[in-house]
């Protein structure tokens, strides 16, 4: 019997899975024909004048599809229209499915390149679906559509949290320009903020509880106009939160002034250096010196900036160079500019007679983020356009707040002029797959085309198994 079968379960798998994909398209096709039909002979006819049968490619979760669809001139609009891709939601040349958009946008994102998602499509149909640049167009397409969403600010949504205290953690990281030639390498910079209300416990007990931020919001803006990033993070807590004016805010970051330029947005507002990029500074600018780096490095940790100045003061003093002079003076003006902000913000808002909740932590997330964001812009050397870049820092956020994939459930995303096609038809999608499944079309319950056709003998050998009787 085993010498009779001339096949493996990978080639099993992969006909019945081409089996299935055809039937499928075969469905829809049938399901779509059907509601071009039903969309003709429901039609305002004053309006809509029928013309003549055209051939459409659509791409779908399924597959590639072709149909014949009818052409009508809107006699109002005065213009040529397919009310068969107005119903279904395709607009002017657009022949990508929502369900697939929804599928590409996700793995976009989360992937490593465009180019992954149009290797795993090409994996999964047989043949290449999407090029990576209608792949780029789609997510740059699903972007703008989330930012016309949200461009209008409502003063009383129907929902606003409140929280007592914010902490906002600001960084930047550079990514590649494209430019034409590309003969020298450039860069931009770009600007990343972490709004969230604290910290929440994610998993261990004891000294190894390892902690997550509790509910965070992540804005991003290309550099350019010093305020844009501080106005876009000012909309965005004012339309997640109530009272922000009253509220307290705690912004973290390094040196850097477009990031202690933020407390001029929010009316009680605290800027803290942060630990990590401070230590840094002082360990490159005392390189040379461990004595005075382990000075340093205490100090800041006890928050003493006073002392940290007379350590960076004996250091100018015992300079080998005019240079290296020259690097720790530039240090320690921006020590001495920011002295308050190098204590540590719970001792600072003791002080002002503020309760210290035991569940406010040290600060510094903004590094870890930023290397999540840099994985996929910077680090595999990739170079971008200025849209580009902006579109996939913008889903990267809705990634990582874990809310892109209701968000795009949620949104429209042919975001183009809005038509009414509730009058074109009226049948839900059920209604129609349940309408076709009763043969409506003529549409043969079961139908599986391997059977009718196949090569090395597969159609013959699927016959006998769904034939009742046993294979001799």
């Amino acid at each position: 019997m085993n010498n009779q079968i001339k096949f493996n379960i990978h080639e099993l798998e992969q006909l019945m899975w081409n089996a299935a994909l055809e039937t499928f398209q075969q469905s829809m096709v049938e399901i779509l024909s059907m509601i071009d039909v039903y969309l003709m002979a429901t039609r305002d006819k004053c309006r809509y004048e029928y013309k003549e049968i055209k051939e459409s490619t659509y791409v779908t979760m399924l597959g590639t599809i072709t149909i014949n669809r009818r052409y009508y001139w809107d006699k109002d609009n005065k213009e040529w229209v397919y009310l068969l891709d107005r119903t279904l939601g395709f607009e002017g040349r657009e022949r990508v499915s929502l369900g697939l958009k929804e599928l590409v946008v996700l793995w976009a994102t989360k992937g490593p390149s465009y180019r992954d998602v149009q290797d795993r499509l090409k994996d999964l149909f047989g043949h290449q679906v999407l090029s990576h640049e209608k792949i780029r167009q789609i997510l740059i397409q699903v972007s703008d559509a989330f930012k016309q969403k949200n461009t209008t600010f409502s003063e009383e949504p129907t929902f606003k949290r409140y929280a007592d205290i914010l902490f906002i953690e600001a960084d930047g990281f550079w990514t590649g320009v494209q430019h034409k030639g590309r003969k020298s390498r450039r860069k931009r910079e770009t600007h990343m903020i972490v709004v969230h209300e604290g910290w929440e416990r994610r998993q261990g007990q004891g000294n190894k509880i390892d902690y997550r931020l509790k509910n965070p919001m992540y804005i991003t803006a290309i550099a350019g106009k010093d305020g844009d990033i501080w106005e876009e993070t000012w909309l965005r807590i004012a339309q997640e939160y109530k009272n922000i004016n009253k509220t307290q805010i705690i912004i973290n970051g390094d040196l850097a002034p477009w990031i202690s330029a933020g407390t001029e947005h929010f009316e009680c507002a605290l800027y803290q250096c942060d630990r990590f990029h401070l230590k840094r500074e002082a360990r490159r600018v005392l390189r040379g010196r461990n004595d005075y780096i382990q000075e340093a490095l205490y100090e800041i940790d006890q928050n003493n900036p006073e002392e940290l100045l007379k350590i960076v003061s004996k250091a100018i003093e015992e300079a080998p160079n005019q240079e290296k002079k020259e690097d720790i003076q530039k240090f320690k003006l921006q020590v001495q500019q920011h002295k308050e902000s190098l204590i540590d913000y719970r001792q600072r808002l003791k002080a002002q007679g503020v309760k210290i909740s035991p569940a406010w932590r040290g600060m510094g997330a903004a590094e870890s983020n930023v290397d999540r964001f840099k994985l996929r812009t910077a680090k595999r050397g990739r170079a971008w356009s200025k849209k580009g870049l902006a579109a996939i820092l913008h889903m990267l956020g809705l990634l990582y707040e874990d809310t892109l994939h209701n968000s795009i459930k949620q949104l429209d995303i042919s975001l183009n002029e809005k038509i009414d096609t509730e009058e074109l038809i009226t049948m839900s999608a059920g209604k129609v797959a349940k309408t076709v499944g009763r043969k409506a079309l003529g549409v043969q319950q079961g139908c599986f085309p391997a059977i009718d056709r196949g090569t090395q003998g597969y159609s013959k050998l699927l016959r006998s198994i769904l034939n009742p009787c046993p294979i001799e």
